[in-house]
């Protein structure tokens, strides 16, 4: 690998689940995304949960989701794994995870 690939970048993920999983869910829901960023041999700066909010526009007839937003610091690299793990989870709605630029 390269020194570029090696780089720590920060990143924002911000991520709406759906409003029917409960507080254990979504711990745990947290908890999978904890263990792989640690995978990628990143770590997350800071979680702050949000809470059950109304949606800005309804996703398949659902009004309401739970918000999480994760501050990471991770290689490029690592995106993608996280990126594979919320597309293929059904308790997520939307995501979106981007580079914090200097």
């Amino acid at each position: 690998m390269s020194t570029a690939e090696q780089e720590i970048r920060e990143y924002e993920l911000v991520y709406v689940l759906r409003p029917d999983l409960d507080d254990d869910d979504v711990r745990a829901l947290n908890e999978r995304i904890s263990q792989v960023v640690s995978e990628q041999a990143g770590t997350i700066t800071a979680t702050e949960l949000w809470g059950r909010r109304t949606l800005a526009y309804p996703i398949g007839k659902v009004y309401e989701g739970h918000y999480i937003l994760q501050r990471i610091d991770m290689p490029p690299s690592g995106t993608e794994e996280v990126d594979r793990v919320l597309r293929f989870n059904e308790g997520v709605m939307r995501y979106l995870l981007i580079r914090k630029d200097e």
